[in-house]
């Protein structure tokens, strides 16, 4: 008659706090046979099975979900040994969300913007754009207006126009570039397709 094995026991956890998607290394004993034998896996409430890669009776690597409890259990769960103990936690961290109307710290290096010399006029925020945000020289090409507006219709190079589109504004300000020519034959050419 064969003897049943004793429950998985989690003993230990690395790191031991981290936010969703943290990836975790979580140790104990009797942590399962093999990878079948391995049918749960929760941490703090949140099932952690499709990233769960069992390595040894001792060791499973995983990810924490978006879990619902901010500090919980592990909790393993095998075939052989059934649902499991833990003698440690593990502590979410959610970060913190920045309202519209919540202040935050912002860095803005001074030397790459555009700051208005006339100090008597209002300035949006938007306005103070930077005047070369790639740091790459600035080489406006020869592709006419008309072209770029009919490849893409409504959308600008503008990065503060509601329809600002990336490919516009590396079209017109760096369209000399090899790549940039190359990127506007390929969306030509799905157009006319």
């Amino acid at each position: 008659m064969s003897r049943s094995r004793q429950p998985p026991l989690v003993t230990g956890i690395s790191p031991k706090e981290g936010t969703a998607w943290t990836k975790v290394t979580i140790r104990g004993e009797n942590l399962g046979t093999g990878p079948a034998d391995l049918v749960g896996l929760s941490i703090c409430g949140h099932n952690c099975m499709l990233t769960a890669e069992w390595m040894s009776a001792s060791k499973i690597v995983c990810r924490v979900g978006p879990a619902k409890d901010d500090k919980g259990e592990i909790i393993v769960t095998t075939k052989s040994g059934g649902l499991g103990t833990s003698t440690v936690s593990f502590k979410l961290l959610r970060p913190d969300r920045i309202g519209i109307l919540e202040q935050s710290a912002v860095w803005v290096d001074e030397i790459n913007y555009d700051m208005r010399r006339d100090r008597n006029k209002g300035l949006s925020p938007l306005s103070l754009g930077p005047s070369n945000p790639l740091g790459i020289e600035i080489d406006k090409g020869n592709i006419p207006q008309k072209d770029l507006e009919l490849v893409f219709p409504g959308m600008s190079g503008d990065f503060t126009s509601e329809n600002f589109a990336a490919t516009c504004y590396l079209i017109e300000n760096h369209a000399g570039s090899r790549s940039c020519h190359y990127r506007l034959f390929l969306h030509r050419t799905a157009r006319c397709v």
